[in-house]
């Protein structure tokens, strides 16, 4: 198997190991909403399907080399999330904001990080969403849902130990590929991902089973009951005899008649410091998932800003070994597509040293030879100065135009003085 091929099915697994880590927020609200307004399930069909939505993104890095393609395909997947079957309102909230999470991350890999590849989640993370999900659900009252938290954490853990051993695998090939000697990579593959299968599966079959308490429960009553009576037979050296079984006594409550002023609320009607409580949650609630959703826009539009002026960068710069040397546009042509700078940054002694630099090229440009012409945004202010032959002039340009030092009003009347200097043209 090639190294594309691992470091597919790699991607595949990482991204099944953290959608089903996520799976018990999904149970929170369904359980939630169940609670509330009596309508809600564990939702495990629509959340497999958004488990399509990050092999959806992976594709689209994968293949999407431009910047407008790439957003646009994203969003027409996303919009597919409104079509994943859910029966309760609250559901599909879950499905697009999970859509648009993965869009947002996918996002970030590409424009901030550069990567194809997607990074897992840490197992205590998973391990700790799905106690807190346990705990919300047993809160609630919500029975017979126990097995989603653990089937889907028991997967979780058998995809952590796989992810977590091809990545090691990807990691010593990358390390030894200088090596000069034969490497056997297939080989130390095949073994090494056949070991760590068996000990997963049985592992996971382990979890399952013990998992199931009812069902142990049964088998291990007998054994129980063995146990007990050999202890009987050690400690007491004689045959067993019937334990006797001790009555306690019921004692009624008694009613006091001084508590009657104190009645407290019916069974059927909840405390009014609940409605309040749950009043205040549902507002904070609200208003945190708009804060997160204006933020994701927030920092999706700062990543999209920020590739651009890359790119732009790119485009302008003349790369020269691990350095990017931005020289001046000195066109003999006008530009009419070039964007007018605005009058306080024209006017700034920068900007007044620089236009002064290519005043005087451009005007000194009839008197340059065919090739001098051809290399006018090649040619640095030091090889300018000595052409020219004007001395002082490339120290206050490079000034002005690299470094962080004020430049004030003095060094704008040294760089007039250096610009009328009748060198060679």
């Amino acid at each position: 198997m090639s190294i594309g091929k691992i470091q597919f099915i790699n991607e595949i697994l990482t991204e099944q190991m953290n959608h089903w880590m996520l799976f018990p927020l999904a149970l929170i609200v369904g359980g939630a909403s169940r609670y509330l307004t009596g309508d809600g399930d564990a939702m495990l069909l629509a959340w497999s399907l958004c488990g399509l939505f990050p092999f959806a993104f992976f594709l689209i890095r994968r293949t999407a080399a431009r910047l407008v393609p790439f957003v646009l395909l994203h969003l027409a997947v996303a919009a597919l999330s409104v079509l994943v079957p859910v029966s309760f309102p609250a559901g599909r909230a879950v499905c697009i904001l999970c859509a648009m999470g993965y869009l947002l991350y996918s996002h970030i890999l590409r424009l901030k990080h550069d990567e194809l590849f997607s990074d897992g989640m840490h197992l205590p993370a998973g391990v700790g969403i799905a106690a807190f999900s346990a705990f919300f659900v047993h809160y609630l009252e919500i029975r017979n849902w126990e097995n989603y938290h653990i089937i889907a954490l028991i997967a979780a853990i058998s995809l952590y130990f796989i992810v977590y051993y091809i990545e090691h695998y990807l990691n010593f090939l990358s390390v030894n590929e200088s090596s000069a000697g034969f490497l056997p990579a297939a080989e130390m593959f095949h073994s090494g991902m056949g070991l760590v299968l068996a000990y997963t599966l049985v592992g996971a079959g382990i979890l399952v089973l013990s998992s199931q308490f009812a069902w142990l429960a049964g088998i291990l009553q007998p054994v129980k009951a063995l146990l007990l009576r050999f202890l009987r037979f050690l400690f007491s050296g004689k045959a067993e005899e019937p334990t006797e079984k001790i009555e306690i006594p019921i004692i009624e409550e008694l009613q006091q008649d001084n508590m009657e002023e104190m009645a407290l609320p019916e069974a059927t009607e909840p405390f009014w410091l609940w409605k309040v409580l749950e009043v205040i949650a549902i507002a904070a609630l609200i208003v945190v998932i708009s804060a997160a959703v204006v933020l994701s826009l927030v920092k999706l539009f700062q990543l999209i800003r920020q590739y651009l002026n890359l790119h732009f960068r790119k485009e302008r710069g003349v790369e020269t070994g691990d350095t990017c040397d931005f020289r001046e546009k000195c066109e003999l042509e006008r530009n009419p597509e070039k964007k007018r700078q605005s009058l306080f940054s024209a006017l700034s002694p920068h900007e007044r040293i620089r236009k002064l630099y290519k005043k005087k090229i451009l005007s000194s440009s009839p008197g340059l030879s065919e090739e001098d012409r051809s290399c006018m945004d090649i040619y640095t202010a030091k090889e300018w100065e000595r052409k020219l032959e004007t001395q002082g002039m490339a120290d206050l340009y490079e000034q002005a135009r690299y470094s962080n030092r004020a430049v004030t009003g003095a060094d704008v009347k040294r760089m007039k003085e250096a610009c009328r200097q009748q060198g060679r043209p």
